[in-house]
């Protein structure tokens, strides 16, 4: 059952995932929307744990996105990663990455009034 708000963009990022104990793990998306991820399988003790996902993706320049998430699913192929928060510059970056790969920006839209989104947050004030 698909508990998603979001609708889903079939995209290969790399990323970095820091989960809630040190462990640090390079992963590879399977899709993305803007609330959450899919990404290759983590260990198993990492089901509900608080993390940072850092996603590198190319535009007009290279650069990263990072986001405090949990994650909230896991089976064998993979596990989904929830987005809780994110600076209000890297979302607006990732929102015009997303839309630039083929989503409707009337879409994106509605998901972003509907507040299917990560909290935005200025990371430079904290």
């Amino acid at each position: 059952m698909d508990k998603r708000k979001n609708a889903r963009l079939p995209l290969r990022l790399s990323g970095q995932l820091s989960l809630e104990y040190g462990e640090h793990l390079e992963t590879e998306t399977e899709d993305v929307s803007l609330g959450g991820a899919r990404v290759e399988a983590v260990p198993s003790h990492a089901h509900r744990q608080h993390c940072v996902l850092t996603l590198f993706a190319e535009g007009p320049e290279v650069f990263s996105i990072t986001i405090d998430a949990m994650v909230v699913h896991q089976d064998e192929h993979g596990c989904g990663i929830e987005f809780h928060s994110m600076d209000a510059n890297d979302f607006e970056l990732f929102r015009e990455f997303i839309e630039r790969q083929g989503r409707d920006h009337g879409e994106l839209q509605k998901e972003i009034e509907a507040g299917n989104v990560p909290k935005l947050k200025d990371w430079t004030e904290l």
